[in-house]
């Protein structure tokens, strides 16, 4: 009969978070101790960068998670990074359905106004969001999704059979693809 001890935990000096395993925090990237930095080997690097793990030595502040200059662009939300932005309510659902579909958590952020149907830019975006750590991975899964001109398209859940957002019905199965919640 084998007991299993568990896994150590800890409490980030930061942000608070409780994660187990690894030598910083997977929320704000604080190093439980410190390390040379990548960018800078002479200084001693504070935190991880919460994207790539790369020891930074500048760049977080008390509460934002650590970034590397290649992730510094990235916008983060409560520990959520943002890995696509757009205004149309299905596609972003199917996104997000796609990422949960590959084990990726991930959810919306709407600033769309529902009472009043005009496009205002910027200030009506769906934001879908992943943890921070899991960025990378679900940039990759959208990647996959996307043609030589960036344009994203999906697969029908029935048949395979690759659709265009907004299309009510599957073309090759006839599968119903409208079904869909919108974005809350």
């Amino acid at each position: 009969m084998s007991v299993e001890t568990p896994e150590q935990t800890f409490a980030c000096a930061r942000c608070g978070a409780e994660y187990a395993g690894g030598d910083s925090c997977p929320s704000c990237g604080a190093l439980r101790q410190p390390v040379p930095c990548d960018e800078h080997p002479d200084r001693t690097a504070h935190s991880r960068c919460v994207f790539c793990g790369r020891p930074v030595c500048e760049g977080a502040g008390d509460a934002t998670p650590a970034r590397c200059d290649e992730h510094a662009g990235v916008t983060v939300i409560a520990g959520w990074s943002q890995v696509y932005t757009t205004a149309d309510d299905l596609e972003s659902t199917l996104i997000v359905q796609n990422l949960r579909a590959e084990g990726i958590d991930a959810q919306l952020y709407s600033q769309k106004d529902d009472v009043f149907p005009v496009d205002l830019g910027e200030l009506s975006i769906i934001r879908v969001l992943v943890p921070v750590w899991e960025h990378q991975a679900a940039r990759e899964i959208i990647e996959s999704y996307s043609d030589r001109e960036g344009e994203l398209g999906f697969a029908c859940p029935s048949c395979g059979e690759a659709y265009d957002s907004g299309q009510a019905a599957c073309a090759a199965c006839g599968a119903d693809l409208g079904g869909l919640s919108p974005a809350v």
